[in-house]
């Protein structure tokens, strides 16, 4: 019965599995060509974002890499959700690695600033094959100047100010990461699976990357194209939801890179009018949308135009219309002008 539950157990965990004996003889059959076994360190620190570091860290174990954590003390870490953390190696004692992972979160600010912090980077990476930074931790790379005169990526929300640190790096904006020679850098949170992965392909070739991302069950695309970075959501004003009553519920938000929708619905018996009002003058309030001068606002229908990243032009439609019941429906629909030479 014991052995019957075991046998249970294992197919669950996927261990001694068809698929998971494949990816381990794979991995053990390419350790005799490797001089030694890949070193991979993950710089942690107060505040980090735990996926910007774990998923790393379970691609480059799933690997066969030796992945270790480094932070300035060995004392417990608390992460961005309050995850903590102990570090197996502190600055003066962590192996010299072949893969240096700095990841983001909103440690990364105080970090930047802390002068034992960047003189590791610096002196760990002047000896160090690969350096990968996932999210805003390509603003350690930057300031360690790592990234100059390269291109580079991060998070969506910060690329903006990716040039305040490094002046001569290029901003990507249309790539989930981006692979400069030495440094790789990725975009936000998930991103820094893709980027694992492909750092392993890079270094211990696309056969063993392709087995690790099975091995995970992750449906893995290196020729992807989504860049969270692209898509049009991003120039919706801030000020919109200004205009919204209480209890107001975003039902959906989607769309591509040419392409966005949002609906919500907002609830009860409500001044349809005033809410619609409300609704246009917080949109015209941002001043990052004009009214559309060929439509005039209607009770329930305005148009407006706006110019997106690299002078690209977009127009939008807001329409309040009722739902089911009491309740109302705002759609507010986005997309390429005709007119948009790109």
């Amino acid at each position: 019965m014991k052995n019957t539950l075991f046998v249970a157990a294992a197919l669950i965990l996927g261990i001694g599995s068809p698929a998971m004996a494949q990816t381990r003889k794979f991995i053990a059959a390419q350790e005799p060509y490797q001089t030694k076994k890949l070193n991979v360190a993950i710089l942690v620190f107060p505040v980090v974002q735990i996926i910007d570091f774990a998923t790393p860290y379970e691609v480059f174990q799933q690997a066969g890499a030796n992945t270790y954590t480094v932070a300035e003390k060995q004392e417990p870490i608390q992460t961005n959700a309050g995850l903590t953390i102990v570090p197996k190696y502190t600055f003066d004692n962590a192996p010299q690695p072949d893969v240096l992972v700095l990841p983001g979160g909103d440690g990364v600010r105080d970090q930047i600033a802390n002068p034992a912090v960047m003189k590791w980077i610096q002196e760990t990476a002047k000896h160090t094959p690969q350096v990968l930074t996932v999210c805003s931790g390509a603003f350690f790379a930057a300031k360690a100047g790592l990234l100059d005169g390269l291109s580079a990526t991060t998070i969506y929300g910060a690329l903006d100010y990716l040039a305040e640190v490094s002046p001569t790096v290029k901003v990507v904006w249309d790539r989930k990461y981006v692979d400069s020679g030495k440094v790789i850098t990725s975009a936000g949170l998930s991103s820094g699976m893709e980027a694992s992965l492909y750092t392993v392909s890079k270094v211990l070739g696309m056969g063993h990357a392709q087995s690790v991302a099975l091995h995970m069950e992750y449906n893995w695309d290196p020729n992807s194209t989504y860049a969270r970075a692209m898509f049009p959501d991003l120039y919706i004003p801030d000020e919109l939801p200004n205009g919204l009553p209480r209890g107001s519920d975003l039902l959906s938000s989607s769309g591509d890179r040419d392409h966005w929708t949002i609906t919500v619905r907002i609830p009860g018996e409500q001044d349809r009018l005033k809410i619609w009002e409300n609704i246009n003058a917080s949109v015209a309030q941002s001043g990052k949308w004009s009214n559309s001068a060929k439509s005039a606002t209607k009770e329930n229908m305005s148009r407006w135009t706006f110019n997106g990243r690299s002078g690209s032009k977009w127009e939008s439609v807001i329409s309040l219309t009722k739902d089911q019941g009491p309740d109302l429906l705002l759609v507010v629909d986005m997309h390429r002008s005709s007119l948009d030479a790109q």
